[in-house]
């Protein structure tokens, strides 16, 4: 938004915006008038992003972008913003980040597909339908049977728990994908409630990331159901979602 506080319209705006480094390529706004006490709106706000370099950052950066403001018969206006840039496998936390924790579960990475196929040997090996079914079945037991097997599998990678950075679950951390938590045999519990969470996907399920104080974990609705949107900040709506884990079941047995 653009505030034009003097008793004189401003002309021939033109408003640049630059980054550095360039994670954003430079773009112009022209404005042919901008009223006396008046205020103006901008509303094509589409900066292309340079998805190149943010795919090779590896490791957190500080940015700047640069506001220049001119007009006719005015000095140019110039005014800078920070901005932080995480590295590609890191997440902000649930006050900054909470919608793009989805995109770090990958259910159809490699590691994972190993899993759910462990899971379905789990299944035929104690006589148990081995297909990865999701709700199909209508069942809710057969739900549980899907997470039991899914969990068996996971816990039979033999990885070691790694501690997580203190207060993690607001200020956030680097997330190592399903490869490289098999590869190195290490997971955070927040490593380690992704990739379930991918496993659930993978099998047809609907997952939950839960988050407490220094702690994440997985679960899975029973039925096939969600919450509506991607995040519920409001724990009361969570706690009448595993209550309502009783009513599921007695619909099914009816």
């Amino acid at each position: 938004m653009v505030d034009n506080p003097t008793a004189e319209a401003l002309t021939d705006v033109r408003i640049t915006l630059r980054a550095a480094p360039l994670i954003v390529r430079e773009r112009i706004w022209i404005v042919d008038r901008i009223g006396s006490k008046a205020e103006f709106t901008v509303r094509d706000l589409t900066t292309p992003l340079d998805i190149e370099r943010l795919a090779g950052l590896y490791e957190a950066e500080v940015g700047e972008l640069e506001f220049h403001m001119e007009a006719k018969g005015l000095p140019t206006i110039v005014e800078k913003c920070r901005v932080d840039l995480l590295a590609r496998d890191e997440w902000g936390g649930v006050h900054d980040m909470a919608q793009l924790l989805a995109a770090f579960v990958s259910p159809n990475d490699p590691a994972v597909a190993g899993v759910v196929k462990d899971a379905a040997r789990i299944l035929e090996a104690a006589g148990k339908d081995s297909s990865m079914d999701g709700y199909q079945s209508g069942d809710p037991g057969r739900t549980y049977l899907l997470a039991a097997a899914l969990w068996s599998a996971a816990t039979g990678l033999g990885l070691t728990y790694a501690e997580p950075p203190a207060s993690f679950e607001r200020e956030g951390q680097k997330v190592r994908g399903p490869g490289r938590m098999t590869g190195e045999g290490l997971a955070t519990c927040l490593d380690l409630t992704l990739f379930l969470a991918a496993a659930f996907e993978a099998a047809g399920l609907n997952p939950v990331v839960l988050f407490s104080q220094g702690h994440a974990w997985a679960g899975i609705w029973i039925c096939k159901r969600d919450f509506g949107h991607v995040t519920e900040p409001n724990v009361v709506a969570v706690r009448k979602a595993v209550q309502a884990q009783s009513s599921c079941r007695s619909r099914r047995l009816s």
